[in-house]
């Protein structure tokens, strides 16, 4: 059986021919019965007859794959569909046209398009659909090419979509877009008996400088985010700074221990630092005598001293062990 493409559909439709093997049979029964008798050879005779029967049978056969489809044109008018095995058909008379009904994808792009508030985009996307099995017959008779058909359809739709979308709405309802072209997709090819499985947008495309416009709008918008939120923390620990000096005021020997912690890890720190400490807090908490004030401090540095000889001690002695070991 010879195969040829029809109708340049990517190699989806083709026409299967039988009346080559026909003649091809005729031509070998005819030769090689005439060699037999020439030789008189009876065994050549039979076996030439075998294969000369043989071959015009096949050209009365088809042979159909699982996902396949053929429609049969006798003498130029439809005839019928058949599905997948070994179909009969009259050699010179039937015209056999086969189509694949395996889910397709095709690409199509929108280029440069103006959204409904002006922003130029390019979008690609992709189209997946299949031939209805019972209807493939609408597919090759009802449309010249289905699959360019189809792809014009889909790129005029996506087109229509984007300028009547504003361009935030194609970022953050893509499956919004999709659906409503592939819906219009599907009316439209209702009729050529295509089933549209699915539309995906692949990818957004925006000029560079309105990239970097957007980038520089997002940027702003965080740094926005981040003043509001850092001056609602501001309230909050105002706030709490409200509610402990109530805690406080009804407690005076509680906001005395308070100053005294605060003095104390003010001032714990190693170095030569000086803090300086209002007259009224030393006096809140009983330091209002500078004696008083002055053995307070010199007791904490006396305190941090030896804290400093332990830990200088500590070090020696534990380089010493290393040099023993």
């Amino acid at each position: 059986m010879s195969t040829r493409t029809f109708l340049n559909f990517d190699r989806l439709v083709s026409q299967k021919g039988s009346g080559s093997q026909a003649i091809a049979g005729v031509v070998i029964l005819i030769v090689g019965l005439a060699v037999a008798n020439v030789i008189g050879s009876a065994a050549l005779a039979y076996v030439v007859a075998i294969i000369g029967v043989a071959v015009i049978i096949s050209a009365f056969l088809m042979i159909i794959k699982q996902y396949e489809r053929a429609v049969i044109l006798r003498l130029g008018r439809f005839q019928r569909q058949v599905g997948p095995g070994v179909q009969i058909r009259i050699p010179f008379a039937d015209n056999i046209l086969v189509i694949d009904v395996r889910e397709k994808v095709r690409e199509f792009t929108a280029e440069r398009m103006l959204t409904k508030d002006n922003v130029p985009v390019t979008i690609d996307a992709i189209l997946r659909y299949r031939i209805i099995e019972d209807r493939a017959r609408d597919a090759i008779l009802n449309v010249e090419n289905f699959n360019d058909m189809i792809q014009q359809v889909s790129q005029t739709t996506l087109r229509n979509n984007i300028g009547a979308s504003y361009f935030q709405d194609i970022l953050s309802k893509r499956e919004e877009v999709n659906k409503h072209i592939k819906e219009v997709i599907a009316e439209e090819s209702r009729s050529w008996g295509i089933e549209v499985r699915g539309v995906e947008i692949r990818q957004v495309a925006i000029p560079k400088e309105l990239e970097d416009a957007m980038s520089m709008q997002a940027q702003a918008e965080r740094e926005k985010n981040a003043r509001v939120t850092y001056g609602e923390s501001e309230v909050l620990v105002a706030k709490q700074f409200e509610e402990a000096a109530k805690v406080y005021t009804d407690n005076p020997v509680a906001y005395a221990l308070r100053q005294s912690n605060m003095l104390y890890e003010s001032i714990k720190v190693q170095g030569n630092t000086i803090v300086m400490v209002p007259s009224e807090s030393l006096n809140s908490i009983g330091f209002g005598n500078l004696a008083l004030t002055q053995a307070y401090l010199d007791n904490i540095k006396s305190v941090a001293a030896a804290k400093a000889a332990t830990a200088v001690a500590d070090d020696k002695s534990g380089s010493e062990g290393e040099k023993k070991s």
